[in-house]
């Protein structure tokens, strides 16, 4: 008989048998449901006056996003959306309340506020602009540089950056990705979740064996210390991994159940001119929620080995919410690289899709690398090492510390 995989299914039927971590689990459900689904909810008001419900106004803009699926965005398109806001009084305020947008101008929205994005255009500017394929482009890529500068690129970075801009062919083809783009916008509000499930449901998995003393009865068998604390660690890692997975499962299935599955190869630079490589939207997904999972794995195992090292599961849970807060509420100066990065990267402020796809770039070995090719195999270089340390912590307890 496999007896670690047995006190592993143990620890981990503990853990599972607390309310404390279904009832965080279930928080947290409804929060993410509550983010993605409180746009849908409500009407829509202007100056008191009810215009229309938010679902159908959703419902409305989606039917116009799904007609401009599969076209490219290139003179043609861009003629025929100036066209359409010339039509409209942009004298006129709001100017989208009147005919002539509804007519006219809001079924190109999504082509005019890119239009806007790019060039930094005020809407009664960018409805007078003359539509230039090639300006566009060059518009976007000025945007990238200028988003470069102000993060204080180096010359080799820049230099990076530009040889995979270079790569992206024009024009792009627009897609309907509101599943996806709903997901990476979610991506914060999910990550925020992970870390409080682990920081709540792992903080107590030590502490409390020390406190009821029913260690003492798993210690006494013949496998000792070192089994029974691989097999708690395990067992927390399984758990938090879990919580994780579901609540990843959780964004996607109402995501793309309601928004829908279009859009997967759209490139990224439709969606945010943060990332210049060539990267689709459906991939960006995919690569945020593995930083999701590495990053819970990381989590659990720091809240395990801090509420052991601090002999307090209450201890463990506060040094974890005051990270949280402060990654929220503390900005580095872009200017001090090496410090905004080492903060951003840590696993309380990594999970924002602004630093999972950060234009910083990380050197090793004479090579650069993006953020989400490093920091998780940190990540999980730093989890081995946070256990090692904690069985040493472990074990030195259970001989020094009754």
């Amino acid at each position: 008989m496999n007896h670690f995989a047995v006190l592993t299914r143990y620890e981990l039927k503990k853990l599972f048998q607390k309310k404390i971590l279904w009832v965080t689990l279930i928080v947290c459900f409804l929060g993410i449901l509550f983010s993605m689904l409180f746009p849908l909810v409500g009407d829509y008001y202007v100056d008191k006056v009810f215009i229309d419900t938010n679902y159908n106004m959703h419902i409305t803009d989606q039917g116009y996003r799904k007609a401009l699926d599969g076209r490219a965005i290139d003179q043609t398109l861009l003629e025929e959306t100036i066209e359409a806001y010339r039509r409209v009084p942009m004298d006129r305020s709001p100017y989208s309340l009147t005919e002539e947008y509804q007519v006219y101008a809001r079924p190109y929205s999504e082509i005019f506020n890119l239009i806007r994005t790019w060039t930094r255009l005020e809407p009664a500017a960018a409805a007078a602009w003359s539509p230039d394929e090639s300006a566009l482009y060059a518009a976007m890529k000025q945007t990238m540089h200028t988003a470069w500068d102000n993060n204080y690129l180096t010359d080799g970075e820049i230099a990076y950056w530009q040889s995979r801009l270079d790569t992206l062919k024009t024009p792009f083809v627009y897609a309907h990705h509101d599943g996806y783009g709903n997901i990476l916008e979610a991506f914060l509000t999910v990550g925020f979740m992970m870390l409080l499930y682990t920081a709540i449901a792992l903080s107590n998995v030590f502490p409390d064996e020390h406190t009821h003393r029913t260690d003492q009865l798993v210690l006494s068998a013949a496998l000792g210390r070192n089994t029974v604390y691989w097999a708690k660690l395990t067992a927390g890692i399984t758990a938090g991994v879990i919580g994780a997975l579901l609540m990843t499962l959780l964004t996607w299935s109402v995501s793309l159940g309601i928004y829908g599955t279009g859009g997967f190869d759209m490139p990224i630079q439709l969606f945010t001119t943060s990332y210049a490589g060539k990267l689709t939207i459906g991939q960006a997904c995919l690569i945020a929620y593995g930083c999701l999972m590495v990053t819970a794995v990381l989590m659990s195992v720091a809240v395990m080995v801090l509420s052991e090292l601090l002999r307090s599961g209450i201890g463990a849970l506060s040094v974890t919410t005051a990270m949280l807060l402060a990654s929220a509420l503390v900005q580095v100066p872009p200017q001090y690289r090496l410090l905004g990065q080492l903060w951003d990267y840590l696993p309380t402020g990594f999970l924002a899709m602004w630093n999972v796809f950060d234009c910083r770039l990380i050197p090793l070995f004479g090579m650069q690398f993006t953020p989400y090719q490093v920091v998780p195999v940190i990540y999980l270089i730093a989890a081995v090492l946070l256990s090692i340390l904690g069985k040493t912590l472990y074990v030195r307890y259970q001989v020094t510390g009754r």
